[in-house]
């Protein structure tokens, strides 16, 4: 029996002789991955460094010269810009997300963090949504807006007529509801349905629900053509009497009668600024803009729903004063451009036969004449079968330089989650950020790059409160995007969409590599990115 026992512990004393050998000869790792030997552009807008980045998990454990330093992984970034992963604030990617979860067509522009719930749009409850991309996981950083109009119809449907006080309180409880679910703030899309039907009164009071949890107001304003100020102003105004920082979607002088007049924006901006009102901008870098059709026909038509509208349509009067409505907003130019072949369509359910065509094409395939009246019926019928989303090219170049060049202005792609292949999407879904470095900073030099990487990473973090986001800093989580400053760039057009960017050489998401020389390596490391409202329920239950 000793002799046994005495054969155990040497036993033992041999085998924590050789793993204490063992241990002295293997390297000691510093950071689970090591970043190395490149451009670092912090965000913050300041000139690039040259330096390595270090990561422990899913944050930055270190900045600078790290050459002595070991770890699990290296990447070499010889060559290479090293920026913070992306933000794009505008989106619609809550509709899609939890059947795509990759994400390839945000992840593949760098983006390592989106927000949906855009243009008064949301899933709801955004709780359910949340609760199943913990469980699911995804690529990239997700949070959420809750919408007005998600909030209306579920309150009031369609209805024309103002809101009741029960319906307005009614109203606000379900907006605290999802800023206590984690939502980081309120959108509106008021060129929408039924958002269209609302006032000042309504929406100023609504806001209102979202001031205690810090939130801020975005809004898809009513008009981007000749009452472009106005709808400004109501923007600015509504976030003014409750104290929040306001955010005007998709910035856009959408009408040639107002091309050359970026005043027309700037002006209220910058006068609400000098009061001391927090105001920005979003923009996507392209000249034309993507919606459904319904935003082409007067919001009256649509009171009492779809069903309501087709019969509005067998009534020749009220036909007659549709058409008329939609000739002035879609198909007339004071610039004598044919406006048949700026619009396509984008995707249709009842005409896929359509997509990827304009509606001249779309006429002479039916054997029409392509004239405007015949244009007018033609949008009418797409409507009254479903409706279609639509692509209209609407913008002049120079007013969406002049609009990138401020300050405040944010790029954002105001897409969603793609499916390649399926429609003929509007190319901003999968170029805009590598778009802008190639086609405005790179080729045109509108911006610089260190100024296009602060629109895209800390100044988005700031607006939306995204803390621990959005720069290069120890301590904060590692969302990192880096390309080759000479070949990135987009390649989606608007008649091929389906194209991801290239010259995009690593996306690392809280600390994970889920991009590799363009290519998505299938992981799923994204956060959901909860607003203040979520962190105070979790301290009022710490404390019952």
């Amino acid at each position: 029996m000793i002799k046994r026992l005495f054969r155990i512990s040497a036993y033992l004393t041999a085998l924590f002789v050789f793993f204490f050998i063992l241990k002295s000869f293997t390297p000691q790792q510093d950071f689970s991955l090591l970043i190395k030997d490149g451009f670092i552009l912090d965000g913050t807008g300041n000139p690039w460094f040259k330096g390595d980045i270090g990561i422990n998990g899913k944050k930055i454990a270190e900045i600078g010269n790290l050459s002595n330093k070991k770890a699990g992984k290296t990447i070499d970034a010889s060559g290479l810009v090293i920026s913070p992963g992306f933000i794009d604030v505008h989106t619609h990617c809550d509709r899609e997300i939890i059947e795509v979860p990759t994400v390839d067509n945000y992840i593949l522009q760098g983006v390592t963090t989106v927000v949906g719930g855009n243009c008064g749009g949301h899933s709801y409850p955004i709780a359910d949504l949340f609760l199943k991309l913990e469980e699911n996981g995804m690529s990239i950083n997700f949070g959420c807006l809750v919408g007005h109009n998600t909030i209306r119809r579920e309150v009031m449907e369609l209805k024309m007529e103002p809101p009741t006080a029960h319906e307005l309180d009614r109203m606000k409880a379900l907006i605290r509801q999802e800023m206590e679910a984690g939502a980081l703030g309120f959108s509106t899309g008021l060129s929408y349905l039924p958002g269209v039907y609302s006032d000042m009164t309504e929406l100023v009071f609504l806001a209102s629900a979202i001031v205690p949890f810090g939130g801020i107001y975005i809004s898809h304003i009513r008009d981007q053509g000749k009452k472009i100020t106005q709808a400004i102003q109501e923007a600015i105004e509504v976030g003014e009497k409750n104290n929040i920082p306001v955010l005007i979607s998709h910035i856009k002088l959408a009408e040639d009668t107002v091309w050359g007049k970026p005043e027309m924006i700037t002006l209220p901006v910058e006068k609400a600024r000098e009061r001391g009102v927090e105001v920005f901008l979003d923009q996507y870098p392209y000249s034309a803009t993507s919606s459904g059709f319904t935003s082409s026909l007067p919001s009256w038509c649509f009171e009492g729903g779809r069903e309501k509208f087709r019969e509005r349509l067998e009534d020749k009067e009220s036909y007659e004063r549709i058409k008329s409505f939609v000739i002035e907003r879609r198909l007339t130019s004071t610039k004598n451009i044919d406006k048949l072949k700026t619009i396509y369509i984008g995707s249709s359910r009842e005409f896929a036969e359509f997509e990827g065509k304009n509606l001249r094409e779309i006429l002479i395939f039916q054997k029409k004449e392509p004239t405007i009246d015949n244009a007018a019926d033609l949008i009418i019928k797409i409507e009254k079968n479903g409706g279609a989303k639509g692509i209209f090219f609407q913008m002049d170049e120079t007013d969406i330089e002049y609009l990138m060049g401020l300050p405040y202005t944010i790029h954002a792609s105001d897409g969603g989650v793609q499916v390649k292949g399926k429609g003929v999407p509007h190319p901003r879904n999968y170029g805009t950020f590598p778009r802008v470095i190639a086609n405005y900073v790179r080729e045109r030099g509108v911006i610089t790059v260190e100024e296009a990487v602060r629109k895209m990473t800390s100044l988005p973090a700031q607006v939306f409160r995204l803390r621990e986001r959005g720069m290069l800093r120890e301590g904060m989580y590692a969302d990192i995007t880096v390309f080759d400053y000479n070949s990135f760039e987009d390649q989606a057009t608007f008649t091929k969409p389906h194209q991801y960017g290239r010259g995009l050489r690593c996306v690392i998401v809280n600390g994970q590599i889920v991009v590799r020389n363009d290519t998505h390596t299938g992981k799923l490391p994204g956060m959901v990115i909860y607003g203040p409202g979520k962190k105070q329920e979790a301290e009022n239950d710490s404390q019952d």
